[in-house]
């Protein structure tokens, strides 16, 4: 259990220094404690910046996400989308949401699950947004599940 949880955590690393942007801030700690037979509960140490980032399965491929208690869906990068094996055409792109101060274009698409330490939710609809920097952890996955904030610490069962 200890190996698998190194082993995720590693791996989340490895993908936050992949991803463009340029070098990580301090790297987001996320503790799973295991509960028997049930979904893991997941605490996130806020980063330098006053974010919660983790990492959590999209059809199965570990994707990096800011947890974003205001987006209404999840959001993909287009390089995410790719990873999952999400199918998108830039030529399909519309309008899909409204960001800070601007109107955020992309195509809507339909996940088949998203998985964070076993949370899992099903048929989960999203958007890939161009120019996004990391894909969005929104509320229609995160109304799955309890959420709460307590200083530096988001939890999430």
């Amino acid at each position: 259990m200890k190996f698998a949880f190194l082993a995720m955590t590693m791996l989340g690393i490895a993908l936050g220094l992949l991803l463009p942007g340029g070098k990580p801030k301090a790297a987001p700690v996320a503790l799973a404690v295991a509960a028997a037979d049930q979904p893991r509960e997941t605490v996130l140490e806020r980063d330098d910046n006053g974010h919660f980032f983790t990492v959590a399965d999209v059809n199965g491929e570990p994707i990096k996400f800011l947890v974003d208690t205001g987006a209404t869906t999840v959001a993909l990068t287009e390089d995410d989308a790719r990873r999952a094996g999400v199918a998108f055409d830039r030529a399909s792109y519309e309008d899909v949401a409204r960001g800070a101060g601007n109107v955020l274009r992309g195509q809507r698409v339909q996940l088949k699950d998203v998985v964070l330490d076993g949370k899992r939710v099903g048929d989960v609809r999203a958007a890939v947004v161009e120019g996004l920097d990391v894909s969005l952890l929104g509320q229609n996955y995160l109304s799955h599940v309890d959420l709460s904030i307590s200083g530096d610490k988001m939890t999430l069962k």
